[in-house]
């Protein structure tokens, strides 16, 4: 009976038509429309609200009913959102609003429309703005700014988040390969100072290192970027410019095992500090100048006029090569044809030797009788001489091109600002920057050391707690998936927000003594890159898993922050090297018996 008692109070539309025939038919009367979502449904917390609202306060003068957004066109805007609404029409027009579940005020805004709406009925007119259904009242409208704000700025504090998360696990990384490769180095020389590597190689020998390896590379600017990772590089526009202009060229260094030199900071005086000697053997036009390698081979960016007057002089240089190289082809063409009439000419002239000698040998006379020219017809030669008009010779003179340095041309190449700084070299400056240039270039010399190059980028996890008494259950598990479990712990509580850490390993649990554990948790982060690990795991019944992919990597990097577990030891790792003294017992002397000299008179044997 309830239910149909409901259903006669609330009615239900389901699409466009039946939405358009029901605003028509109660057009006279307030409609308050409940609008929800497909997904979710019609609010049941405001149903004694609706009841009360058409058989208490409105009856007659309220229809109530109910729409599903995602069918209806005037109602899109509420479609896939969970929060109920309800608006109040009347005659076609919107006319207010109530979101959310609250009964209280519901019934109290049913009371004031109908209150409106008898004074309409009264004056016969009404002064309230009406809005269309399809539009956003003022309260949606800075509803919906306050969301897209607060969008906004989670998707910024996102972004800053992951930002310093990639530092913090970069920085991480590059300390952890630092320790391998003491003994590596490298030079970046820009495109333009390729020749650099060559005037300074006396220098690698006086600073006793050897030459490991040089290379070419054609770098993007995501690839500089990375290159110049805690440098001391100003990588400006034009800095940049430079370096993707062509490939660049780096050179690996490499010290002896014996060498405890810091590596840095001699190369970093080599070409950043020291001043080369002057060579008495060389004449003074010749020398070096007296400043550091690093100033020798920087320079400054040139302006823009002065870019597009370098650039209008190779243009010219490359027409003269250009006209120069077809004068050329012209020459030697004309060579050519001109042996080839003198070689017709040659031959013409043996044709008609040999000619001759046949006739003489018949013989005939040597010379063929000429057959006399043809008449001239009178006046022919002189109409054609008259007929025909000297064209006078058109000499085209070539107008000079004005060239305009301070005119920007439309689709010129980019230049970049004048009067910055652009290094022709680069040495490492520290630890972090030589480690992450050397894993960039040189990938295998530094595994050869290293034995593995971590990453920064975590592939896609996921957050799995477990109740402690399951921890050597799902062991198996994760040794069969040892590539995918990038992290576990033992913590206590259930939320990760608020979880205290009490361990970091399995075995490391185990010996704490613990009388209440009721409440202790395995954490484990697992890779998503697979699905079949998360499912594996899920077997055991966790007690907690991440919604999705986004929310796991917050969790675990609450849980699991950068560099977590680097400070722990396990005991058993710990290998404590005995040192057994042997002590030998020397050899037993051996006792020479030594013979008593005779006493020289007996008195001195009485005296004894």
């Amino acid at each position: 009976m309830a239910r149909k008692q409901q259903a006669a109070i609330q009615e239900t539309v389901e699409n466009n038509e039946d939405f358009e025939t029901y605003l028509e038919t109660h057009k006279d009367i307030l409609i308050c429309l409940e609008v929800y979502s497909e997904f979710c449904g019609p609010c049941l917390a405001t149903s004694f609200a609706i009841r009360k609202g058409k058989m208490e306060i409105g009856q007659d003068k309220i229809g109530m009913v109910k729409a599903c957004a995602d069918n209806i066109d005037a109602l899109s805007r509420f479609k896939g959102k969970s929060e109920p609404a309800f608006l109040f029409i009347r005659d076609h027009k919107l006319l207010r609003a109530v979101f959310g579940a609250n009964g209280i005020e519901l019934c109290r805004v049913i009371e004031e429309e109908l209150k409106f709406m008898d004074e309409e009925f009264k004056t016969g007119g009404s002064t309230r703005h009406k809005y269309e259904i399809s539009d956003h009242l003022p309260e949606e409208e800075i509803k919906l700014k306050e969301i897209i704000r607060l969008e906004e700025e989670y998707r910024e504090n996102s972004e800053r988040l992951r930002v310093l998360t990639l530092a913090a696990r970069k920085k991480r990384v590059n300390e952890r390969l630092s320790r391998h490769i003491k003994r590596l180095n490298f030079i970046l020389f820009w495109p333009s100072c390729h020749q650099a590597h060559y005037d300074l190689y006396e220098k690698w020998d006086m600073i006793n290192v050897q030459v490991a390896a040089k290379e070419t590379f054609q770098l993007t600017e995501e690839d500089a970027r990375e290159a110049m990772y805690m440098s001391d590089v100003d990588l400006n526009d034009a800095c940049l410019y430079e370096l993707l202009k062509g490939e660049i060229l780096v050179v690996l260094f490499k010290m002896l095992d014996t060498d405890m030199r810091d590596f840095i900071q001699l190369m970093r005086y080599a070409l950043y500090e020291e001043i080369p000697i002057p060579k008495e053997d060389v004449p003074p036009e010749k020398q070096i100048p007296p400043i550091p390698a690093y100033e020798r081979y920087a320079s400054i960016s040139k302006t823009a006029r002065e870019v597009r007057r370098d650039r209008y002089n190779i243009k010219l240089a490359i027409i003269a090569k250009e006209k120069e190289e077809a004068d050329r082809l012209a020459a030697e063409q004309a060579r050519l044809a001109r042996e080839a009439a003198e070689d017709a000419a040659r031959l013409e002239k043996q044709r008609k030797e040999e000619e001759k000698m046949a006739r003489i040998q018949a013989g005939l006379p040597a010379e063929e009788e000429e057959e006399p020219p043809p008449e001239d017809v009178e006046g022919e030669e002189t109409e054609k001489v008259e007929g025909e008009e000297v064209e006078p010779e058109v000499k085209e003179e070539e107008e000079e091109e004005v060239f305009q340095s301070d005119v920007e041309v439309e689709g010129e190449e980019y230049i970049p600002p004048g009067g910055l700084f652009v290094p022709g070299l680069y040495s490492p400056p520290n630890e972090l920057a030589k480690a992450n240039g050397l894993s960039l270039f040189y990938p295998k010399a530094v595994l050869e050391l290293a034995q593995t190059i971590e990453t920064e980028f975590l592939p896609p996890h996921v957050l799995i707690m477990f109740p402690i008494d399951k921890r050597h259950d799902i062991k198996e598990v994760m040794d069969q998936y040892a590539s995918e479990i990038l992290n576990i712990g033992f913590f206590v509580g259930d939320d990760p927000y608020n979880a205290e850490h009490i361990a970091f390993t399995m075995k490391q649990y185990d010996k704490l003594v613990r009388k209440k554990k009721h409440l202790d948790r395995m954490a484990v982060m697992v890779s998503r890159k697979r699905s079949l690990p998360m499912l594996q795991l899920a077997v055991f019944n966790p007690v907690y898993i991440s919604a999705d992919v986004v929310s796991g990597e917050k969790e675990c990097l609450t849980l699991f922050p950068v560099g977590y577990g680097d400070d722990y030891e396990d005991e058993e790792s710990v290998h404590e090297e005995e040192v057994v003294v042997k002590i030998e017992e020397p050899p037993p002397a051996e006792v020479e018996e030594v013979e008593e000299p005779p006493p020289e008179n007996e008195d001195q044997e009485d005296e004894d």
